[in-house]
């Protein structure tokens, strides 16, 4: 995962950075120990050590642990929507070339050295209980970029888009768990290879 920058904000040119506050702080250490260690790794007093924050101002901002997860994760999908569009931007006007150019993206991100994995898929790993509130969050996420992927497999004039969309969903997932796995380029073309053979199945016609 990408990191985050330490300042935000616009500013003119020569004017000082605008220093980011206390929840933003926290939010940025939180995204970068999350997801390098494990949430249940990394505890509220190391959080609040690591961002350089007051104990009170952790609370003012996030009331509980679990509020900051759920922040993580929302900060997390706005950042892959972004990467989403701006992966697919290119190729407006091919549908298909849209559909593979997030897969190769996907495989670029997945041999990265940095990659550790979804960050949705890794929270549910590591609380699988029901009422937990990140599930919430996740749910959101899985159902947004299924109808993302169902409007671009209609764009491609899919003869089934629903069912296109559910095989390449399972197969963005499937890329989310290959942070243990021997980082090749081999595993990464076969990810494009099998979406390719999917978007062809159900896109060719007659």
């Amino acid at each position: 995962m990408a990191s985050q920058s330490q300042y935000s904000g616009r500013r003119s040119p020569g004017a000082p950075p605008k220093p980011l506050s206390a929840r933003e702080r926290i939010l940025k250490t939180a995204r970068d120990s999350f997801y390098r260690e494990g949430i249940r790794a990394v505890g509220v007093d190391t959080l609040i050590a690591r961002s350089g924050v007051a104990k009170m101002s952790f609370y003012r901002s996030f009331r509980s642990k679990d509020d900051l997860v759920c922040a993580y994760l929302e900060a997390s999908a706005a950042e892959y929507w972004q990467w989403w569009d701006e992966t697919i931007k290119p190729h407006a006007q091919t549908p298909r070339k849209r559909l593979r150019a997030l897969f190769v993206a996907t495989a670029d991100n997945a041999v990265s050295a940095d990659f550790r994995g979804c960050p949705f898929g890794n929270t549910l790993v590591e609380f699988p209980e029901e009422g937990h509130p990140a599930r919430a969050v996740i749910v959101s996420f899985r159902a947004e970029r299924h109808a993302r992927l169902r409007e671009l497999a209609k764009a491609a004039a899919a003869r089934e888009p629903e069912r296109l969309a559910d095989q390449l969903g399972i197969l963005l997932e499937g890329a989310g768990f290959c942070a243990g796995a021997a980082r090749s380029a081999g595993r990464a073309s076969a990810l494009v290879r099998a979406a390719e053979i999917l978007i062809d199945a159900e896109t060719r016609h007659g």
